[in-house]
């Protein structure tokens, strides 16, 4: 749900982008995501039977999640994301929640769920500190006692080593291809592309938080670091290399 530049919304979510974003991600192991954030939850002794998914996008956690027989929440500011997951949610079957909302104003009550996922770097679409640890004051809120919050930041190898200088796709009626720069403290996304002989382009900003950023982030926001775990070698892809999960308790 990403603040946005000329080029794509204003409201700071994706927009024309989401008609194509399963296009693009369709290959992504959704499936090895949950199963890291489950782990993660069961080594912290948390139960898992309620999740919410921050900035759920198109909701593939979210229906991997429901598919699993899990009561599932998930909320992002984009209407045109979440329309696509509505669509998908009805052809899987299943139910799951879905709500509009922001990051930095979650709008569910407090401890209803017993885990909270905010993946795929949402985080740093939030180009201010205090929006970030706002954004994780509520998270913590949403956890119920007991519960895990699950944080994956934008890893500093994507920002400065392992990023592709384009990336291009070419399938199922799509060209696009998506250049990164990095500006600063802040990693600027431009994506173009055509689908149905139309073409789109749009801008996209995320900024970078060091670990040590993240960490005091976490720490203002009440809550407590229990691990950092890697996904690389559990998914053995090259995109997972670098990438990991902060696994966060609330503090009593």
């Amino acid at each position: 749900m990403p603040p946005t530049t000329a080029g794509a919304s204003r409201t700071g979510a994706y927009g024309r982008y989401a008609l194509v974003y399963d296009l693009v991600w369709r290959a992504a192991p959704y499936d090895r995501f949950v199963d890291l954030c489950l782990e993660a939850a069961t080594a912290q002794g948390t139960n898992v039977r309620r999740v919410v998914v921050a900035a759920c996008g198109t909701g593939n956690a979210a229906i991997e999640l429901a598919g699993r027989g899990l009561r599932v929440t998930g909320f992002d500011l984009s209407p045109a994301m979440l329309a696509r997951a509505a669509v998908k949610v009805r052809a899987a079957g299943h139910r799951v929640g879905l709500v509009l909302g922001d990051l930095r104003a979650v709008p569910l009550r407090d401890g209803c769920a017993d885990l909270v996922l905010a993946l795929n770097s949402s985080l740093n679409y939030l180009l201010d500190p205090a929006e970030v640890e706002a954004a994780l004051r509520h998270l913590g809120r949403v956890a119920a006692p007991g519960g895990t919050v699950v944080v994956e930041p934008l890893s500093a190898r994507f920002v400065y080593d392992g990023w592709e200088p384009g990336r291009h796709v070419d399938r199922d009626g799509l060209h696009l291809d998506a250049s990164y720069s990095v500006e600063g403290d802040l990693l600027v996304e431009r994506l173009r592309w055509s689908l149905g002989g139309v073409e789109e382009t749009e801008t996209y900003h995320q900024r970078f938080y060091s670990d040590a950023e993240v960490e005091a982030l976490l720490g203002a926001a009440g809550l407590r670091l229990a691990e950092r775990r890697p996904m690389w070698p559990a998914i053995p892809t090259k995109p997972a290399r670098g990438r990991t999960l902060w696994v966060t308790r609330a503090r009593c």
